[in-house]
């Protein structure tokens, strides 16, 4: 309809033109009348529109109204000699574009119609003598030539623009459904690469990162704004020769991975397992790199903490055995030395061996103790219990005990005066013992040991916090500070912590510990407030070691 308007209306601006400055003979009044009509069919179709739009009726509608308008629009400027007659090709192209063949060629039809009417209505007039009969009385051959000229031109028209039509309709459904094809694709290619917890990135040949998935954002643990457009080396802390060793090592094969510890822009350190390889377009070309990398932190904290449960469940089988070797033969040299001290009354040299052997044999004793309480501490028995009464009364055997010193102190934090849990009394007595023995050893120029009790997780948990300001450890005494007969302490026996780590794993608890060199050690212990009574043997409580605020 809107067409339709501009149309009519360049019509009319035209005659109007042609009325004023040529002033024609004859009047062109019929043209501005024609044009009036047009403009009120428009009108009535824009009314009718509310009710018949899209319908094949309305279409059909407005196409007929636009043939008869036509054909008024020809007899008026000439009708047989009018140049005007290829307007009939208007409502037949459309006709094509909105119902295809069958509408085109019924449009054709109806045109042809109206045309052959008004030829005919002509040679009507000028057989009656109403009208001009020249042109029908000296070529009569004409009107037959214009007839079928215009009936070939008609359904020309109405079968190649259908063809074309129905042709662009066929490509536009296919291309549609390429596109939604494409869309439904390109849309679980990107749900796949977005859903793995994998991080992915994909770099320039120059190591320029122009891709990561959030899988890998999340693993870094930056949004994407600050990586993207950044080196590969920067992002991941990598070495300078990191880029160079990728080309070096993807000459040999098509992909290699390796696994290492990686620092990242917030601080801190992961162990990231990462898999290189070539990124290459359709023909073959190189484009840069695809880097996949999987966060490994907690799994090779596992690792570590299964080979110590390896190795502790090897020792402790190696300690009982032992221990029924060695105790019986050491009771019986103390037991014959001290009855040697008191019957040769020993002096000087003598009685200085005597006391080295007793000494050495009361080490050995602790030592075997300390054995059979690793491999066999006893039947657990939890049951509720104030654990802040418990370790009030241990930190006041502590104050007596021969590691306090008068540079020593102690200070002690509770959540709640009393704090009821079930736990066995005498291994929670014996994890603070060695805890706080081995914090006041690490101090041995005096300083502070903060024990703090509290709840986490709603309550449903109690923690035990062992902070001293002592000497502190590295990153590889830290590793190896829960393994048998590992003691930093000359005095020390080495199965101190793996008891704590036996005790704990009965208790279904979890061990934190972090230190730093020359700054001191905290040892955090939680355990479950309420044990499950039917199953005492617990699952290896989890062991987070943390390397300069860094934990693992």
């Amino acid at each position: 309809m809107t067409v339709r308007v501009a149309i009519v209306t360049t019509l009319l601006v035209s005659a109007f033109s042609i009325e004023v400055l040529f002033k024609p003979a004859h009047t062109l009044r019929p043209v501005f009348l024609l044009a009036a009509v047009s403009y009120g069919m428009v009108l009535l179709y824009a009314v009718l529109d509310r009710w018949l739009r899209g319908t094949r009726s309305f279409i059909f509608t407005q196409l007929v109204g636009d043939a008869l308008v036509i054909t008024l629009f020809v007899h008026i400027t000439g009708g047989l000699d009018s140049p005007m007659s290829f307007l009939y090709l208007l409502p037949i192209s459309v006709a094509s574009m909105v119902l295809y063949r069958n509408g085109a060629l019924i449009m054709a039809a109806v045109c042809y119609g109206a045309y052959t009417a008004l030829i005919l209505f002509g040679a009507a007039r000028a057989l009656i003598g109403t009208g001009n009969a020249g042109a029908f009385e000296r070529e009569p051959g004409r009107v037959l030539y214009f007839l079928v000229a215009h009936l070939v031109a008609m359904v020309a028209v109405a079968l190649l623009s259908s063809y074309l039509s129905e042709r662009l309709r066929l490509q536009g459904r296919e291309l549609v459904e390429r596109r939604g094809a494409v869309a439904r694709l390109q849309a679980l290619n990107e749900n796949i690469i977005e859903s793995i917890n994998s991080g992915l990135i994909t770099t320039s040949l120059n190591g320029r990162i122009n891709f990561i998935n959030r899988g890998g954002t999340e693993i870094l643990g930056l949004p994407p704004s600050q990586i993207l457009e950044r080196d590969i080396e920067s992002v991941m802390q990598l070495n300078e020769g990191f880029l160079h060793e990728i080309r070096r090592r993807l000459l040999a094969k098509t992909r290699f991975r390796f696994e290492n510890w990686f620092g990242t822009l917030d601080s801190r350190r992961i162990y990231l397992g990462l898999a290189v390889s070539n990124l290459y377009d359709k023909i073959g070309r190189s484009l840069g790199y695809i880097i996949i990398f999987q966060d490994l932190t907690e799994i090779h904290a596992l690792e570590h903490e299964v080979r110590l449960k390896e190795r502790m469940a090897a020792l402790g089988g190696m300690a009982a055995g032992m221990a029924h070797e060695l105790r019986n033969p050491m009771a019986a040299i103390s037991g014959a030395v001290q009855y040697l001290k008191g019957e040769i009354k020993a002096e000087g040299e003598t009685l200085e061996l005597m006391d080295i052997i007793l000494r050495e044999s009361q080490r050995l004793d602790q030592t075997i103790r300390d054995f059979l309480t690793f491999t066999r501490p006893g039947a657990f028995a939890a049951k509720p219990t104030d654990v802040v009464r418990l370790l009030q009364d241990n930190i006041k055997l502590l104050r007596k005990s021969k590691q306090f010193r008068e540079a020593h102190s102690i200070v002690a934090n509770y959540a709640a005066p009393r704090m009821i849990c079930d736990v066995d009394a005498n291994r929670v007595k014996q994890i603070f013992w060695n805890l706080a023995t081995n914090a006041l050893k690490a101090m041995p120029e005096g300083g502070t040991l903060s024990v703090d009790v509290v709840w986490v997780a709603a309550e449903t948990r109690v923690q035990f916090s062992f902070t001293d300001n002592g000497v502190g450890m590295n990153e590889e005494q830290q590793g190896l500070y829960f393994q048998p007969f590992n003691s930093s302490f000359r005095e020390g026996t080495g199965l101190g912590a793996a008891i704590v780590y036996r005790l704990v794993e009965e208790h279904r608890g979890n061990i934190h510990l972090e230190s730093n060199v020359g700054r001191g050690t905290v040892v955090r212990i939680d355990l479950p407030r309420h044990q499950a009574r039917q199953d005492h043997r617990a699952a290896a409580p989890t062991v987070r070691w943390a390397f300069g605020g860094e934990v693992r």
